[in-house]
């Protein structure tokens, strides 16, 4: 913790509440859902507080790392002027909700900027504050697990009428189920990768409770993200010589847990039954079949949108998208949460960018460390999976919760990077000082 006062004493009062901010996001998030869930309203406190977090970071941003910043917000000037003429075409006051959605959606990318330079200048800081920060959201979200299963705050789903699911999930006193899964990933990624690098006995009992917290979102995202997480990181952390020294207990481990797996999917249906989702994933696929269950009916909505779009706007404005408004108009579920065909349909080719963009510079970042930085691997792997998520479930890039982490956990790379260089710096600056002390 040292390092961490070192840093905030020379640090300027701007960037002390940027970090304050940013290590309370996720328990202002689920302050959030608490007021949502006991008043019926949230009175915009999160969405208030990460609008000034978001507006600061891009003021201490341009500062410190501008030439991050030129394309984010360039291309979010340029996803505003579609749905800014469906709004004057229409008179529909739809504005707000796009503008929070273009905020969150480049905010991955402006809080990486800014953190990046907090990493680059402060590695050793940086990653203790990180494990902090992590250790105490993970935390937050097991006991908001406990409180659900004791009956407090909300379910993760919704009943069907023509499903008679006998369990519907938990998620506590957080809104969303999906953008939850998603924060789970960010924070069991990290914990995972420090555990097993510094506290291995502690791994198993992380992986089980991430695992279980999963279980209860009752999300694919979640289940099977965390759950190749838990099995990758120790493989992703283990120098290429163990596999070869040991390959032969690993090729015995290896056939034990393929037995298990294989004993896990030949009793499938009784799992899915016992967790309390058999029942709504044999319909989905009786309606939809196998892709029914993969995308949730997200590829009807898909065809369902791109269809109306085409059918009632011209196609110079298909190019700039038509905002939340230009759908709204027509349907109740305007949404098809598969998140670059949103941003594509809302935004146009602008929106079809900035995804591409995101991806491209947290790919780039996590590809460019792998031979520098420890947790390169596992971050490269929740990279890919937060892809996979993003382009068939949604909720990634369009994450009001998941963004802030995610820049960190990218950012945490850099840290580890200049790491070595500086505590050289440190060790440099020790002996010249003793040597000035010996002279004078």
């Amino acid at each position: 913790m040292s390092s961490i006062r070192h840093y905030l004493s020379i640090a300027t009062p701007l960037d002390k509440l940027l970090v304050l901010l940013a290590s309370l996001l996720v328990f202002i998030d689920w302050g959030n859902g608490l007021l949502w869930h006991t008043f019926g309203s949230s009175f915009g406190f999160s969405a208030s507080i990460k609008l000034l977090l978001l507006l600061l970071l891009i003021y201490r941003g341009w500062q410190l790392n501008r030439q991050a910043l030129h394309w984010p917000l360039s291309l979010m000037l340029l996803m505003l002027p579609g749905p800014l003429y469906v709004l004057w075409l229409t008179g529909h006051h739809y504005g707000l909700a796009d503008l929070q959605l273009i905020s969150k959606s480049a905010a991955l990318l402006v809080a990486l900027a800014y953190f990046s330079e907090l990493a680059r200048q402060q590695p050793q800081a940086f990653l203790r504050w990180l494990d902090g920060v992590f250790a105490a959201s993970f935390l937050l979200l097991f006991v908001n697990s406990l409180l659900g299963l004791a009956g407090y705050g909300g379910t993760a789903y919704q009943p069907m009428d023509e499903v008679a699911q006998p369990f519907l999930g938990v998620k506590g006193f957080f809104i969303s189920t999906n953008e939850l899964s998603g924060l789970l990933l960010v924070l069991s990624c990290w914990l995972l990768v420090r555990s097993w690098q510094a506290l291995r006995w502690f791994y198993p009992l992380l992986s089980l409770a991430a695992l279980s917290i999963a279980a209860l979102l009752l999300t694919k995202t979640g289940l099977f993200g965390v759950l190749l997480l838990v099995l990758l990181i120790p493989i992703l952390l283990t120098p290429r010589a163990y596999f070869y020294a040991k390959r032969q207990w690993l090729l015995g481990l290896s056939a034990i847990i393929l037995g298990l797996l294989m004993l896990l999917l030949w009793n499938l249906s009784s799992v899915l039954q016992w967790v309390g989702i058999y029942d709504k994933l044999q319909f989905a696929y009786q309606q939809r079949g196998i892709m029914g269950i993969i995308l949730s009916s997200r590829d009807y909505y898909l065809q369902r949108n791109f269809t109306l779009v085409a059918e009632r706007y011209p196609e110079w404005l298909q190019l700039f998208g038509v905002g939340q408004g230009g759908l709204r108009l027509h349907l109740k579920k305007y949404f098809i949460e598969l998140d670059l065909f949103d941003l594509l349909l809302f935004y146009g080719l602008a929106g079809g960018l900035l995804f591409a963009l995101s991806f491209w510079r947290v790919f780039g970042l996590s590809a460019g460390a792998l031979k520098k930085a420890s947790a390169a691997g596992p971050v490269l792997l929740l990279n890919s999976l937060l892809l996979l998520v993003a382009l068939l479930a949604g909720h990634v890039l369009t994450s009001g919760m998941l963004w802030l982490p995610w820049a960190l956990i990218n950012a945490a790379l850099l840290a580890q990077q200049a790491l070595p260089r500086a505590l050289a710096l440190t060790l440099l600056q020790t002996e010249t000082g003793a040597a000035d002390e010996r002279s004078a």
